[in-house]
């Protein structure tokens, strides 16, 4: 049976965790216990996994803090919590160097020299000799081995892992390497004496909290002409896309999808503008490009130009700072998938244009200031800016509650729709080309602007948002129920554009 230990040994593991200072610190948190704190003694290793009461396996904890165990060891906590305020500091946008730091790796630069048929890597105090191989389908020689972590870093800038890291899934995977062996490699690029890591981050951060020092890696030797360099991050780029993607097991975001393809979207634009004659400079001839000379199918090429128009949308807007980069952070009110399943829809227009680039008829630079300006009657009408994330046990203000309202998933999915017919009204649609390009259009004077913000503060104000808690929070979390909670309480679409339900 799990022995309670006595007064005296309290007294004994109270002596030993002191600080020099005199101070006596929380095992988990790092914080100093002071008189009035509730704490507990409690085992490093849990005595439901066999952890004994010696005296060497107890610790003095907050007791808030040992609320989070579980079966964890308290090493496990202490991490766990650690990493929870690094993610927490860094709202969420956390990297492989950001887990480096806080396991205070030190990168160490090398030198590599090839020969013939092997590579060896050396940097001063290590030396490491590796089998080369080639890649047929590449074009590129690479090597496997068992490489030191401070050699790694991520392949992040303008390269090919721009994700961030997961809190869950790194968790999980640092649980289960405990155990378990690491079954596939991680994949880099060796380029500039620099091991570059872009596919499996999450794997190598859970090894490196699990304080493992090499791990096996798969590299990849770029060229050093600039022109087979580049082809090789292509080819690299667009494989690692599709395998998280079409391939998929677990996605990119999907902010980083579009982000990722805008890059080599902006770098064959380029090529098509370079080769061909000014008059066939359009969206149109380019998606034709793509096709007939860099073998993509329309689908994928039109993607492309989709995937650029709304990352610049996003980049260029007042929506952005509450736009999460990872969509299913709770710390932002809107997400990427969001806004390209519900907003871009009723305002961008997302198909080739024909009209010859900065043409009378190209109208792409002035539809992303329309956007700006639809976006930051949004923000100003929508109240975006008192939005708060909403954590288990805080109240919320009136203000801050009708926000929450405004902005869930289920309310943004309801009213996104009326955009078109208010951007129909301000602009006075009459064509079906009219309703296809919306914002695609000179830009908006302030007649028109205010045309908007008229519908926007109807849609905004109504009594809707404002009632008390209850049936509203619960059917706003039911797809199936916001159409009728909307037109049960009079927020239509006839109300937002006359201000009359009829």
């Amino acid at each position: 049976m799990k022995r309670q230990i006595s007064d005296t040994e309290k007294e004994q593991v109270r002596l030993q965790q002191l600080d020099k200072d005199g101070s006596l610190r929380c095992f988990i948190s790092g914080e100093v216990i002071g008189d009035s704190d509730a704490i507990e003694y409690d085992h490093i290793l849990p005595y439901s996994k066999e952890g004994d009461s010696d005296l060497s396996n107890i610790r003095i904890v907050k007791k808030d803090y040992n609320r989070r165990k579980s079966d964890q060891s308290l090493y496990d906590v202490r991490d766990n919590l650690k990493l929870e305020r690094l993610f927490n500091e860094k709202k969420n946008n956390i990297k492989l160097q950001d887990i480096f730091q806080l396991k205070e790796i030190v990168k160490k630069a090398f030198h590599f020299s090839i020969q013939s048929d092997s590579i060896s890597v050396d940097d001063g105090t290590d030396k490491q000799t590796f089998t080369l191989m080639f890649d047929k389908i590449l074009n590129v020689q690479y090597f496997y081995g068992r490489i030191p972590i401070k050699w790694l870093e991520n392949d992040d800038q303008e390269g090919l892992q721009p994700r961030v890291i997961d809190y869950k899934r790194l968790i999980s995977l640092r649980d289960h390497l405990k155990d378990h062996p690491q079954l596939a490699p991680s994949i880099a690029r060796l380029i500039d004496n620099k091991l570059k890591l872009f596919d499996g981050q999450h794997k190598l951060a859970g090894q490196v909290l699990n304080n493992i020092t090499e791990v096996d890696i798969k590299a990849y030797i770029s060229p050093l002409e600039p022109e087979k360099a580049k082809k090789l991050f292509d080819d690299l780029m667009i494989t690692n896309l599709d395998a998280h993607s079409k391939l998929k097991q677990i996605p990119f975001y999907t902010s980083t999808l579009l982000d990722r393809l805008s890059v080599i979207y902006k770098e064959m634009l380029d090529e098509f503008t370079s080769t061909k004659p000014v008059d066939k400079h359009s969206e149109d001839n380019f998606i034709s490009f793509l096709v007939a000379e860099k073998q993509h199918n329309r689908t994928d090429a039109k993607q492309m130009l989709k995937s650029a128009i709304i990352t610049n949308a996003v980049e260029l807007s007042d929506l952005k700072p509450f736009t999460a980069e990872a969509s299913r952070d709770a710390g932002y009110a809107l997400s990427i998938d969001l806004l390209k399943t519900a907003v871009f829809p009723n305002t961008l227009f997302l198909e080739p244009s024909s009209a010859n680039f900065k043409s009378s008829g190209d109208f792409r630079d002035s539809e992303l200031e329309n956007f700006n300006e639809l976006a930051s009657l949004l923000v100003e009408c929508g109240y975006l800016n008192n939005w708060v994330q909403n954590i288990r046990g805080k109240s919320l203000t009136n203000i801050e509650l009708k926000a929450r309202r405004i902005w869930h998933k289920g309310a943004v999915l309801t009213w996104a729709p009326y955009l078109k017919s208010i951007l129909g009204m301000a602009f006075n649609f009459i064509t079906n080309e009219d309703r296809e390009k919306l914002l695609y259009r000179a830009t908006m004077d302030s007649n028109q602007k205010d045309r908007i913000r008229v519908c926007l503060n109807r849609l905004f104000n109504h009594p809707l948002w404002d009632e008390p808690e209850g049936e509203i929070d619960s059917l706003l979390v039911s797809a199936r129920k916001q159409d009728d909670l909307f037109n049960r309480k009079g927020l239509t679409e006839i109300y937002v554009l006359t201000g009359q339900n009829r």
